[in-house]
């Protein structure tokens, strides 16, 4: 692409051009399907998928306070790539500032911060990149 090299790494052309990887693909549907649960904008149909932690128990934690959903416990590997089980665990990372955003701006903060992670190579949690990314751009 682009006139480049055959032995050019593939991370080279995506930060290159500015696109995602196909897991950060796939975890960027699946924080906007936890979005659009979260804003309670699913068919009814789907509204025993996910759990809020705050309904778990009765007492807050600070894992409740921060909007997060209850992960249920597997114990097999294809358990861990169930969206009853990934989509909280995506969820979870994503900024408390992200979680109140409307879909439009949510879908655009979560491309930037997967973009930048790209970018820069640092591996952080998700939560961390918006406070960053403020810093870069002003």
């Amino acid at each position: 692409m682009r006139f480049s090299n055959y032995d050019t790494q593939v991370s080279h052309i995506y930060k290159t051009f500015k696109f995602l990887k196909v897991q950060d693909i796939y975890k960027l549907e699946l924080a906007k399907l936890m979005d659009t649960f979260h804003d309670g904008l699913l068919y009814s149909i789907y509204n025993n998928l996910f759990q809020r932690s705050s309904d778990v128990h009765n007492y807050n934690t600070r894992y409740a306070s921060n909007q997060n959903y209850f992960i249920p416990s597997v114990h097999t590997n294809i358990g861990k790539k169930l969206i009853s089980h990934k989509g909280p665990v995506i969820w979870r990372e994503v900024n408390e500032e992200n979680k109140n955003l409307p879909f439009h701006h949510f879908k655009k903060a979560m491309c930037d911060c997967w973009l930048w992670l790209q970018a820069t190579k640092i591996f952080v949690s998700f939560s961390e990149v918006p406070v960053k990314l403020r810093i870069i751009i002003n």
